[in-house]
């Protein structure tokens, strides 16, 4: 039985993060393929101080990985953020990115931050992340598929294996993303995400004005897989914070999966969200000046959007949640029959939002 299996720790970041750590400290080749996969180049003469969680404080948090590298007088730090399927925490490579980081990780080795060189890696198993820093180099899981990761530890190598072997399972059913969900493979949430998550993104990538994003949500006794879409002009231009809640708005068309259920292939339904700018949940706004005076407006917005997508033909059905006003009924037979039908009313929906967030600008609801 593989390890990883046994234990059931494949997604478990800080195993894994250890994992790495005892394989770089095992073989510096091992290491120096890694850091060569980034694009980072050391020496022979390089000496290489590996450490696992160093806390950095209040305001920038704890980086998985942070490797010091020494070469001469020269002082190199390797930062590593480890991601297991898990996506971006707030910020979090601006924040290990920043100058207060740099200082941060530089005292704690008795360096100089202005003498000193900073790399940044983002690990990712999941293939359609990315990092929100541009500094971090991204790298996905499926090097360690290919080339040499040989170690001198016999038990290491022997865990290599296994981990080898979880990896090529993990990504195989990726690379042929409709047919792995339309067969029902044995995939997990994870896996199921980010076929839905490559094939939206495909499907949607082209149309430059869009605003793509995804990412989980849960609560009682579900989980789902967002995909968003919007635009910056269905955005108010200030936040809430600044202008107040009278004409705030963040519109999103809205397509999400169940996570549960793993039998179900086909996406029933997509929404329109009305949201305030930025998000908040209700119940941190639902206290704040004019808050009736949004909720009224989203009622407003929604129901100008129900009477113009019947007028273009749209299955839509209003809701009156506290984040959609509105959904799309999605009727198909299959997975590809499903993403075509979805493209197809997103474009046919992105016209009545420009046009019904025009009417309401116009006559100053929404700014």
């Amino acid at each position: 039985m593989n390890v990883f299996d046994a234990l059931n720790i494949m997604y478990r970041e800080d195993t894994i993060s250890d994992f790495l750590v005892n394989c770089f400290r095992d073989s510096s080749l091992f290491l120096r393929e890694f850091l060569n996969r980034a694009e980072i180049t050391t020496t022979e003469n390089t000496h290489f101080s590996i450490n696992e969680r160093v806390g950095l404080g209040k305001g920038i948090g704890t980086p998985d990985i942070i490797i010091c590298a020494t070469t001469n007088n020269q002082v190199s730090f390797i930062v590593i953020e480890n991601k297991m399927g898990a996506v971006e925490g707030k910020e979090q490579t601006n924040r290990y990115e920043s100058l207060e980081a740099k200082t941060r990780i530089a005292s704690r080795f008795n360096a100089e931050e202005e003498n000193s060189e900073f790399y940044f890696i983002f690990l990712a198993l999941d293939s359609t992340v990315r990092p929100k820093n541009s500094q971090f180099a991204f790298l996905n899981y499926s090097i360690f598929l290919h080339g040499d990761w040989q170690l001198h530890n016999k038990t290491l190598q022997y865990l290599m294996n296994d981990f080898q072997q979880k990896l090529h399972h993990f990504y195989e059913p990726l690379k042929q993303p409709y047919q792995s969900l339309e067969c029902n493979e044995q995939m997990d949430n994870i896996q199921r995400k980010i076929c839905w998550q490559t094939i939206l993104h495909e499907k949607f990538y082209t149309y430059k004005e869009f605003l793509l994003d995804w990412g989980e949500t849960g609560g009682s006794g579900r989980s789902n897989f967002l995909f968003l879409i919007s635009k910056r002009n269905w955005k108010s231009s200030e936040s809430f914070q600044d202008e107040g809640l009278l004409q705030t708005f963040n519109i999103h068309i809205d397509t999400y999966v169940n996570m549960l259920d793993s039998k179900e292939k086909q996406l029933k339904e997509i929404g329109v969200r009305f949201e305030t700018f930025p998000y908040k949940p209700h119940r941190q706004i639902n206290k704040l000046p004019n808050y009736e005076a949004f909720v009224k407006n989203k009622a407003d917005f929604g129901q100008k959007l129900v009477d113009k997508s019947i007028q273009q033909g749209l299955p839509v059905k209003a809701k009156g949640s506290k984040l959609l006003v509105l959904s799309i009924s999605v009727e198909a037979d299959s997975i590809r029959e499903t993403i075509e039908n979805i493209k197809k009313h997103v474009l046919t929906m992105e016209k009545i939002i420009d046009e019904v967030v025009e009417e309401m600008k116009e006559v100053n609801i929404l700014k």
